[in-house]
């Protein structure tokens, strides 16, 4: 009898034991799928809003729709200056400029005088324009290859969630001085993108900021105030 009292102990012991460390391994295991679930859907919220500040400047608007923004990227062509070479601190300091130093060596049978003063070089010295893609435009667009995924730039990039898509609103605002500003913002709430993870941890961040009033989910933008299309992680 003694020795099933001690085994039943034991085991009591070791079940609790069991249940301590779950309860703080649930939460820490909890924290850290969210934070890399978090810098997935985080980086595609800045990609959204790196495109529609482009479109913004370019149009003076943005993009109403997900294929709107897509067609945007893929087929819009945006002047870029590409440059080679720089004027030396002699150069500048005898009065001249980049404007006139690409003026003279484009047209370098009327400018020879001034080409042969500065000692400008076709060669060494160059300064033109061209026209790419928008996707090609942004080095942080095009250092991660967008163009492999453009065309679901409104899906999250999470596998729980990969058929499930950001919601896209817009909206104005009038300013004190009577301009109209356009407004935007894209978002997806916890209970899409963290789908799978631990329902009890899930239910009470979600709990957490409803009770702070504020959006259960990643939001970049917001289509109600301006707020210079900050995200809501920064």
């Amino acid at each position: 009898m003694k020795i099933v009292l001690n085994v039943i102990l034991l085991a009591a012991a070791c079940l609790l034991a069991w249940m301590c460390y779950e309860s703080i391994q649930i939460p820490v295991q909890f924290r850290a799928d969210v934070a890399k679930r978090d810098a997935i859907v985080i980086q595609r919220l800045k990609d959204i809003r790196t495109l529609q500040e482009l479109h913004r400047d370019m149009h003076q608007n943005y993009c109403a729709s997900w294929q709107q923004l897509i067609d945007f990227a893929k087929n819009e062509k945006i002047s870029i200056c590409v440059k080679k070479g720089t004027l030396t601190d002699q150069q500048l300091a005898d009065g001249l400029n980049e404007k006139n130093a690409w003026k003279y060596l484009c047209d370098p049978k009327k400018y020879a005088k001034e080409i042969q003063k500065f000692g400008l070089d076709i060669n060494t010295f160059s300064r033109d324009t061209m026209k790419v893609s928008i996707l090609e435009s942004d080095t942080s667009l095009m250092s991660r290859n967008v163009m492999q995924w453009i065309d679901r730039i409104q899906y999250i990039p999470i596998e729980e969630a990969k058929n499930d898509t950001f919601e896209l609103v817009l909206g104005s605002v009038t300013t004190a001085s009577g301009y109209n500003m356009s407004l935007f913002e894209a978002k997806v709430p916890y209970e899409v993108y963290l789908r799978g993870l631990n329902e009890g941890e899930l239910a009470n961040k979600i709990a957490d900021r409803k009770e702070q009033d504020k959006y259960p989910g990643l939001q970049v933008g917001d289509a109600n105030q301006a707020n210079n299309n900050a995200g809501n992680w920064e």
